[in-house]
């Protein structure tokens, strides 16, 4: 029995990140958020599980971004500890203003799989110090090599820092049941889902390219690191056993078992 466990982006979606340097009052490219993360310690990754068109659009410009992320459901999916969770809400300063000018800029894209929004907060001095959005689409060769895998008997899971509804979105168009989704999922929740697929006996692969893959990676049987985003985490290529440029190429691994 083989289960394989995919994150999304960049892995099985080409990912568009928009990403509001608050500091410098600029956009930048071509940055892994959690790279962002890795940076500094306290900091954190505060993803809004709401969808952003409900609640980031929907809020008043001049509201701060403290106050406005105690009214909706948030999650952490990577960290750089030690954090201190109540520091999230801290900032007096920045406003969601910040957090509506990433999303408008994707807005503009046709894009699969709907939009998400987050933020980098320095958690041990209370500050937003990045603004987010994401939105993705899949890559071309996806859907084949997911109907590939089914038709192999492969087990075929999810996890990811995304929030539900936008990987609830991607199950549906891929044909898979929600109870293989994990969405929010941090470093630690992709490692356990990897222990536990062992647990159960299956043989595992970890297939993603960033640094919240690397614990799962190392959990698991065999880790696959995706180049076909580009901009991959060094943490990730260092302890693959495989690095594909193309995700087709995951059929000829499993083949190799």
């Amino acid at each position: 029995m083989i289960a394989i466990v995919f994150d999304n982006a960049g892995t099985i979606t080409k990912i568009m990140r928009a990403i509001k340097d608050l500091k410098k009052n600029k956009f930048i490219c071509n940055q892994q958020t959690v790279d962002l993360v890795d940076l500094k310690k306290g900091r954190a990754l505060v993803i809004i599980k709401e969808d952003p068109l409900e609640t980031v659009e929907k809020e008043k410009d001049d509201e701060l971004i403290s106050n406005f992320l105690k009214k909706v459901d948030i999650g952490i999916s990577y960290c750089n500890p030690p954090i201190k969770e109540e520091g999230i809400y801290k900032d007096k300063k920045t406003k969601v203003k910040e957090l509506k000018e990433p999303l408008n800029l994707l807005k503009k894209y046709c894009v699969d799989t709907g939009f998400g929004s987050a933020l980098i907060i320095d958690t041990l001095n209370g500050e937003v110090e990045y603004t987010i959005a994401t939105a993705g689409c899949l890559f071309p060769e996806v859907k084949e090599v997911f109907n590939k895998l089914k038709d192999m008997g492969i087990e075929i899971y999810i996890a990811s820092g995304d929030r539900r509804g936008f990987l609830e979105r991607l199950a549906n168009i891929l044909g898979l049941d929600k109870d293989h989704i994990v969405p929010e999922a941090h470093q630690l929740k992709k490692k356990e889902l990897i222990k536990k697929l062992k647990e159960k006996g299956y043989k595992t692969i970890m297939v993603g390219d960033g640094a919240n893959d690397v614990p799962a990676m190392l959990e698991s049987d065999i880790a696959v690191v995706t180049l076909q985003n580009g901009n991959v985490s060094k943490k990730a290529l260092e302890v693959a056993d495989y690095k594909i440029e193309n995700i087709k190429e995951i059929l000829d691994i499993i083949k190799k078992l």
